[in-house]
């Protein structure tokens, strides 16, 4: 069980400790608000007169821009 956790704690230190420093941009994105500033909305889901073009903050909902 101990070798386990060694494991685990030599891969986290390997890969996610690395990236955070490297790429810090992606971790504070705040999606809603990018997607207020291009004009859109979250909701779950767009009309036929909107374009969907990513997601917001949970995975079911989406931004949906005025075509």
């Amino acid at each position: 069980m101990k070798i386990h956790l060694f494991f685990f704690i030599l891969l986290f230190w390997v890969t996610i400790l690395p990236a955070r420093k490297r790429y810090p941009q992606y971790g504070g994105l705040d999606l809603r608000r990018e997607c207020r500033r291009g004009n859109g909305r979250c909701k779950l889901e767009c009309r036929e007169g909107e374009i969907r073009i990513a997601y917001c903050m949970r995975p079911a909902t989406y931004c949906c821009l005025q075509k």
